[in-house]
């Protein structure tokens, strides 16, 4: 797929590999605040989010929107993110310590891979996987997508994850 098309293609997906300051704020503080910098995203970026999953590590992200530039709902969204950081610290009295982060240099925040992985993507956009065989580390995939407070799939089963999804998003293969 060339250039033209990436940037005709509403949807988008990434997936976002947390650096070191994951280690430095506990992980529900941290949850809190990728799912407050998304939903900024969805606020002030006109950005859908289809899907996401946070975990300890990594963030899954399917969106699309047809009046932002992926790349730059990317940088507010890790603009958020540092915002949410330097609160944290600020709240938890650290402010004293040298800055951790710059504003101006918040992108390496995360490290950026594409978002390969099928059965990821169809568990956190509603979908079932199924295989004529049993697939444990699917079996254990679901069990964790189905019962984990941070992803999308708790929308598309009629709850309310902390995100804003846009549930009713025709979604590409």
């Amino acid at each position: 797929m060339d250039i033209e098309e990436l940037i005709l293609l509403k949807e988008h997906s990434q997936l976002l590999v947390m650096r070191s300051w994951r280690n430095e704020i506990p992980e529900e503080q941290r949850n809190i605040i990728i799912s407050e910098a998304l939903n900024s995203c969805t606020v002030d970026k006109n950005f859908k989010v289809i899907g996401y999953l946070i975990t300890s590590r990594r963030v899954f992200l399917i969106g699309s929107s047809e009046t932002t530039p992926f790349q730059k709902i990317l940088q507010h969204f890790y603009r958020q993110v540092a915002l949410g950081i330097l609160n944290y610290k600020n709240r938890t009295r650290h402010y004293h310590e040298e800055p951790y982060i710059e504003l101006e240099h918040y992108e390496p925040l995360f490290l950026e891979y594409p978002f390969y992985n099928m059965y990821i993507r169809k568990l956190i956009t509603g979908r079932d996987v199924e295989l004529p065989y049993y697939d444990p580390h699917l079996a254990r995939l679901k069990d964790y997508i189905q019962n984990y407070n941070y992803c999308s799939a708790l929308d598309y089963e009629g709850g309310k994850s902390p995100v804003i999804v846009s549930t009713d998003t025709i979604i590409l293969e």
